[in-house]
């Protein structure tokens, strides 16, 4: 008589405790020949892994001065590709990097600062990038952010320009191309800026750290129509007696409400080195801020989940001291300790010298480090979710006791059958029924075969592991052979967390009275404007008592007093932007 045998595959999850491990393996060096700049971590081509990019600058050596390195994530995760691109030969800037797709074909390019421009490498369809191409900036151009500073739903950039009492910002166009603006204002001095919602009105706000007249953070604000306002001085706290300017700007989610916070590093000795915490209030964000001691000369500063926790890390270099500060998230807001990891000597370390991002495709955050003396720092994430730590398991299966080392194991319940293949959601299982005439246990041949596992998110992205599956044989007794399942990881591979585009349904079209805009997910309701143009070309009006929320992603609108004819129907919201051609027909009723 056979017996029934029920298969258990498990997946499990490490499951974080309250302070979350924070673990670095030690620093590997990438000599670059010139001193590196900057870097920057994003999928250049677009192949699903992580790249690395530095910028370098004048070192005497020639090959290797004013380049721009690309180091390529292969299929086994490793960075051992590298092309070289030229870049201007101009001694200005730190050469300050930020990467966005900004002639939207769907693969990110990189804009950077030297001498009085920017300089954009625009990717190219068959890998690689295009020569520079450069865009007047104003004298000496520093650091640089992006973002959507006028909600029209294209990227700009903004540039601050050291010892000049302006800011350059570069209004991104639908066909890729920029509109410069200088904007004056009372600061000047820069070291830092960054782009990103800073009182919760789903609209971009630009902030920049200045030293002269006085030190401290310099806040626009943007406002409904797409300006942006008058600034406001944030003064950091510090000790007595030392300069109150900042040296980086880190943005992120400190204490967990959901809203974007701001942390400045004060780049000086104990006891005056320190960490400003600018929380978001009701308000945006306004002095004074909470200060948080900190190693000897902290500078760049980056803010994100490194440990997979939920709660964001505060990741900090400290020029001069081979040191790099990891300020654990939890609990929210408090920040009161930090773990300390070698890195290589620097004198000092730009503001953009500091990049966070997934580099071997284990779920997890690697760092790496633009050092002015060796080249590139990477530290690999060693923390307790990457894949790469296995964690031991013992399953008993009818008396079979089974030890595994694995970084994943799933459960899926199956009824043994006849069938040679069994599906069961995500998982094909594969087996071979075979009656055995003996009383003694054995084993019989092992079978391999590949089992896909679900996906699953983590703080780097969504990982997707394939284990590899050995199937066991066994009999106690005169019956059917029973199967067990022993898995271990043979290949995993990572995908960023997926940036759905906003899509948009206008209906019916021709209208006799109403029509509607369906989005494919929520818009903020309070952030957007509709307009209707003629013909000609002439505003004819759209009140917002024309249209209406039906649901927070269904939009009406009443064509009830609007003549007969064709017009131009234009949208903008903080996340859409579009015009559409409408038709209004006559009502046959």
């Amino acid at each position: 008589m056979s017996r029934f045998l029920y298969i258990f595959v498990c997946l499990i999850f490490l499951t974080p405790g309250l302070y979350a491990q924070i673990s670095f393996q030690a620093y590997r060096n990438i000599p670059t020949g010139a001193p590196p700049e900057s870097v920057l971590i994003a999928d250049f081509n677009q192949d699903g892994r992580n790249d690395l990019a530095a910028m370098t600058g004048y070192s005497f050596l020639g090959d290797s001065d004013f380049k721009l390195f690309i180091y390529y994530q292969n299929e086994q995760r490793v960075l051992d590709t590298l092309q070289v691109f030229s870049a201007p030969e101009t001694f200005q800037g730190n050469r300050a990097m930020v990467s966005d797709d900004l002639n939207y074909d769907g693969r990110p390019d990189i804009i950077f600062t030297h001498g009085d421009s920017i300089g954009i490498f625009y990717s190219r369809i068959s890998g690689g990038f295009d020569p520079v191409v450069n865009i007047f900036s104003g004298q000496y151009a520093g650091n640089i952010a992006k973002g959507d500073l006028n909600h029209d739903g294209f990227t700009d950039i903004a540039v601050t320009n050291g010892g000049d009492f302006f800011v350059t910002l570069h209004y991104g166009t639908p066909a890729g191309s920029f509109m410069t603006q200088q904007m004056t204002t009372p600061f000047s001095d820069f070291r830092n800026v960054e782009i990103a919602d800073l009182n919760n009105d789903q609209l971009d706000d630009l902030v920049f750290i200045s030293a002269y007249p006085s030190g401290g953070l310099v806040l626009y604000s943007q406002e409904d129509d797409g300006s942006l306002s008058i600034s406001a001085f944030l003064l950091p706290t510090g000790q007595p007696g030392f300069p109150t300017t900042p040296y980086g700007i880190g943005v992120g989610d400190l204490n967990g409400d959901g809203k974007s916070d701001l942390v400045t590093t004060s780049p000086w000795n104990t006891p005056a080195a320190n960490l400003n915490l600018w929380i978001q209030g009701n308000n945006g964000i306004v002095g004074p801020p909470s200060v948080r001691q900190a190693y000897d000369i902290p500078e760049p500063v980056v803010v994100t989940d490194v440990n997979c926790d939920g709660r964001d890390e505060i990741v900090v270099v400290h020029g001069g001291w081979l040191r790099m500060s990891v300020y654990n998230g939890t609990p929210a807001g408090q920040y009161n300790s930090y773990t300390q990891f070698d890195v290589p000597n620097s004198s000092h370390f730009n503001a953009k010298g500091l990049a966070v991002g997934d580099l071997n495709q284990d779920g997890m955050k690697d760092v790496a480090i633009a050092s002015s003396n060796t080249g590139i720092a990477l530290l690999y994430n060693n923390g307790q979710n990457s894949i790469f730590n296995p964690t031991t398991s013992v399953i008993t299966f009818e008396g079979i006791h089974i030890t595994t080392q694995m970084d994943t194991t799933m459960i899926v319940q199956s009824i043994k059958t006849q069938t040679s293949t069994d599906t069961i959601d995500y998982v094909r299982i594969v087996r071979t029924d075979t009656l055995q005439i003996n009383q003694n246990w054995i084993q019989t041949t092992t079978y391999q075969d590949t089992i896909h596992l679900l996906t699953r998110s983590t703080c780097g992205g969504i990982l997707t592991d394939t284990i590899h599956g050995y199937y066991h044989f066994s009999n106690n007794a005169l019956a059917w052979i029973d199967t067990t399942l022993i898995g271990t990881r043979i290949d995993s591979f990572f995908l960023p967390k997926p940036d759905l585009p906003l899509t948009y349904t206008l209906f019916p079209n021709p209208n006799r009275g109403s029509a509607f805009i369906s989005f494919s997910e929520a818009l903020q309701q309070d952030f957007l404007s509709v307009e209707i143009f003629a013909a000609d070309g002439k505003k004819v009006g759209f009140n917002s008592d024309q249209y209406e929320w039906l649901s927070n992603d269904l939009l009406r609108l009443d064509f009830l007093s609007i003549a007969t004819g064709f017009y131009a129907l234009r949208f903008k919201s903080g996340r859409l932007s579009f015009t559409e051609k409408v038709v209004k027909v006559e009502d046959s009723h």
